[in-house]
């Protein structure tokens, strides 16, 4: 079972396509399987974004000690990065943006957690999703 992260945005945001013989972080437009989570966010523009595994999986690490190989970390590290210099950019044209995780097939399912984080605070102490996390990410 596999993590999925969704940016959502007041304004269209850049596409990142995924890239097979290149794997890393990746933005693009929902797939028709993803629609239903648009109803978990307050702003129109709503993007997937995956990591270097081409899931949101590679973005966790940190949440069970000992638990992540030490050779997947930089690539882990590299991915949260990217995903923190991707909102930060989608928020100099806007006050926030909003994030949804949740575990594939959880798309529909209301969101169990809520919290508010600024994209530094993904690159320090903050370095997993909770299951069905709904993000305000701000300035």
């Amino acid at each position: 079972m596999c993590l999925l992260v969704f940016i959502a945005s007041d304004y269209e945001l850049s596409t990142l396509p995924w890239e097979q013989a290149q794997p890393r972080f990746h933005v693009t437009e929902l797939t028709e399987r993803d629609e239903a989570v648009r109803r978990k966010f307050s702003k129109p523009h709503v993007y997937y974004a995956g990591s270097h595994e081409g899931c949101g999986c590679g973005f966790q690490y940190g949440e069970y000690e000992g638990y992540e190989e030490e050779a997947d970390l930089p690539d882990k590290k590299n991915s949260r990065r990217r995903l923190a210099e991707y909102l930060a950019v989608a928020l100099q044209h806007q006050t926030a943006v909003e994030l949804f995780a949740c575990w594939d097939g959880d798309q529909a399912v209301e969101p169990g957690h809520r919290s508010r984080i600024r994209p530094a605070d993904l690159l320090q102490g903050r370095t997993f999703f909770q299951e069905r996390e709904l993000v305000v990410v701000a300035g």
